[in-house]
């Protein structure tokens, strides 16, 4: 009768968690990173509504128009599906990540704020350079989560001995260099978003007491 109990509770526990996890910010976020692309790239847009670029990153439409908005939109946006998945699997690897880690609330911080500093610096850099260029898509905030868990790592260094966090600072070099040998890349994007998240998890990432570190996991 007591490990009848003792499993019931457990396996309620169990249940719980796994809410808990598809709750995630992270899992939200993905979900209508797709749906949005479903109704803008395969539904309005293969009928001759072209909604996407009335939202997209443009200097020229911000500058000229003050469309700040934009700045915030574009982050929800994608060229195509190749571009989609990309984004969500880094997403799904690092935020999921992040979020179970540093919590929701440090997490969200990090994607829209770190994701706004991005489409920032990359409006801003092409409006100096006079580039007549937009861009779009969410790995300038997904950037923003990579700099601020190598702010994780940074922040507990003395616990930097596990694959794990080695293999975390790896990540985001690769991404980077990724990012710069590929022209179709908006690199400054990428490197605002990183940098911003960088400074931000400085700033807020709790000191881990773990002494495994918060990446043992992966």
């Amino acid at each position: 009768m007591f490990s009848l109990q003792v499993r019931d509770y457990f396996g309620i526990f169990e249940e719980h968690n796994k809410l808990r996890r598809l709750l995630l910010i992270t899992s939200v976020l993905i979900g209508l990173n797709v749906v949005i692309y479903i109704i803008l790239n395969m539904f309005l847009l293969q009928n001759g509504v072209d909604i996407i670029s009335n939202f997209d990153n443009s200097w020229m439409a911000v500058k000229g128009n003050g469309e700040y908005y934009r700045i915030f939109t574009s982050m929800f946006l994608h060229a195509d599906l190749n571009h989609l998945l990309n984004n969500m699997f880094v997403l799904f690897i690092i935020g999921k990540r992040y979020e179970e880690s540093e919590g929701r609330f440090r997490f969200g911080l990090v994607y829209f704020l770190g994701g706004i500093l991005a489409s920032i610096a990359s409006l801003s850099y092409n409006m100096i350079m006079r580039n007549e260029i937009v861009s779009l898509g969410a790995s300038g905030a997904i950037f923003a989560l990579i700099g601020a868990s190598v702010a994780s790592v940074v922040k507990n260094r003395n616990k930097l001995k596990t694959i794990s966090k080695r293999q975390m600072i790896l990540f985001a070099i690769f991404s980077l260099y990724a990012g710069f040998a590929n022209t179709s890349t908006d690199n400054i994007a990428h490197l605002g978003g990183f940098v911003s998240g960088f400074l931000i998890g400085l700033v807020i990432t709790k000191q881990s007491k773990n002494q495994e570190g918060i990446w043992h996991e992966y």
